[in-house]
């Protein structure tokens, strides 16, 4: 009897141990998935994915080091599926499931953070949070991961605090649409006449499909000004139709882009949307951005870089872009072309004629047609465009025309634009003024160059467009070799104010 009692006691306690291992068992397995429903929340859906098609092309291009990096942990599946893409048409639905599914392991698999990738990424202050903690596993370590790559693809990714809705991204698909149509209609251009556009409305009617010729094509739907010139950048202004893209190749900024294509290849922006941050490439991608992408920061740089023949290449250069870019493997690459694409006679008049920047005009005899003498002290004008040239050159005319048409807007008690031609033939004279359609005064000056480069030390004469910007002291205040108008005009507007 005393046995049986005793086992009875034994069950009973049995039970009772059964019971609370039971229960931290629920425990356990309840906190685990609590656990694993959070991180799950962590996780990417396809709403978290802005703009894959912008992260697809981001992806491809991997001379963006974080590209790289996070592309080369990309399955081999979904890096040949974003082989394939093109980058302007929307990405198919196996290539933006692949995408989700890769990245959301990613975020799962270890430490996403690496020092020389995400060296060029600027953290938010919770990445930094977090990096801090060193997480290497659980809840945290997602958290961490997902804000990584939100940093790292801000207009592609949500990040934890955004909500992505369809109002955020009003009128972007129309805005893709039209960036194609363009694309489309370049290509055409660029076939027919092998070169790019001076502006995009010339694309309008001839390489436009005809259902196309309503010319919205220009026109983002986000623009409120639509297309109101001048709304842009200063300069960039396209002179014929109204539209809201800003025109990378413009004619102000042709030399630059050209001079920075070999180091952006097809990801340098072509046309850029300002209101929906996206731009199209000169290879015929989409991709979404502000004003500069970062991870290419120094190279972007050139961009705004304005090199003509009025002084060091060097100099002109550490002014714009700084010491340390030039420095760097880029910079010596960028100066070493610029010197190797200078002619001789340019380089060798640069040297020559940048000591007298800051100096009085030289003294030199001119005639007018008439042969009358002529001075510079006769003209009232707070400043005045000397241009000294040969009229034989088949590059002064054409210069000399567009750059009156960018400068009509100013008063001659202003601004007095005047050209000396280094022939003698008055006849000539009058042929090549009627020929470009000029109405600035062109007097005669034989052996002119040859005064100026005396001053010097030597008596090469030089058979280039010379400009000089005077003050009415005739003072030198700018001089440039060979000028691009539209760089000119803008010299002139820093030290002119115009009618407009």
């Amino acid at each position: 009897m005393r046995k049986t009692i005793l086992r009875l006691k034994i069950f009973h306690l049995s039970n009772r141990m059964l019971t609370v291992l039971f229960a931290t068992l629920l425990i356990t397995i309840g906190t685990q998935l609590a656990s694993y429903a959070e991180t799950n929340q962590l996780l990417l859906s396809e709403e978290d994915i802005k703009d894959p098609g912008s992260l697809g092309v981001k992806l491809q291009d991997t001379r963006a080091v974080i590209s790289q990096y996070i592309a080369a942990q990309l399955s081999a599946g979904t890096q040949q599926l974003l082989g394939e893409y093109d980058g302007i048409s929307h990405p198919s639905a196996e290539l933006q499931k692949a995408l989700l599914d890769d990245l959301n392991r990613l975020l799962q698999v270890g430490p996403l953070y690496d020092a020389e990738s995400f060296a060029d990424i600027e953290l938010s202050e919770q990445s930094q949070e977090f990096l801090a903690q060193n997480p290497k596993s659980g809840e945290t370590l997602v958290r961490l991961n997902r804000l990584l790559l939100a940093d790292a693809y801000p207009y592609e990714l949500t990040s934890l605090t955004e909500k992505h809705t369809a109002e955020g991204s009003k009128g972007i698909e129309k805005c893709r649409e039209n960036l194609r149509r363009i694309q489309q209609a370049v290509e055409k251009y660029r076939n027919a006449r092998n070169n790019d556009p001076q502006w995009l409305s010339e694309l309008s009617p001839e390489y436009l499909d005809k259902k196309y010729l309503d010319k919205k094509y220009l026109l983002c739907p986000a623009d409120a000004t639509n297309g109101t010139p001048g709304v842009l950048t200063d300069g960039a202004k396209d002179p014929t139709l109204p539209c809201s893209y800003l025109y990378e190749f413009r004619p102000s900024e042709k030399s630059n882009r050209k001079m920075i294509l070999p180091h952006e290849g097809d990801m340098l922006p072509f046309v850029r949307c300002e209101h929906h941050l996206l731009n199209l490439s000169v290879g015929g991608k989409l991709y979404r951005n502000g004003p500069q992408r970062e991870i290419y920061k120094d190279k972007m740089k050139v961009a705004v870089a304005r090199i003509d023949g009025s002084g060091n290449l060097y100099t002109q250069l550490k002014a714009q872009l700084g010491e340390e870019f030039l420095k760097s493997p880029e910079g010596k690459d960028l100066l070493k072309q610029l010197q190797g694409s200078l002619p001789s006679s340019t380089a060798s008049i640069q040297q020559q004629h940048i000591s007298l920047i800051g100096k009085p005009m030289p003294n030199m005899r001119w005639t007018d047609l008439s042969g009358k003498p002529v001075e510079l002290e006769t003209f009232q004008s707070e400043f005045i465009l000397l241009n000294i040239f040969p009229i034989t050159s088949d590059t002064s005319g054409p210069k000399l025309q567009r750059l009156e048409k960018l400068l009509k807007n100013y008063d001659f008690s202003q601004l007095q634009v005047v050209g000396v031609s280094t022939d003698d033939s008055a006849e000539a004279i009058e042929t090549f003024k009627e020929k470009y359609g000029l109405s600035m005064p062109i007097w005669m000056g034989q052996n002119i160059q040859i005064q100026i480069s005396a001053d010097n030390g030597t008596s090469k004469s030089q058979a280039q467009l010379t400009t000089f910007l005077l003050d009415r002291e005739l003072t030198i205040k700018d001089m440039v070799i060979d000028f691009d108008p539209d760089i000119l005009s803008q010299k002139v507007k820093q030290f002119v104010e115009s009618k407009d």
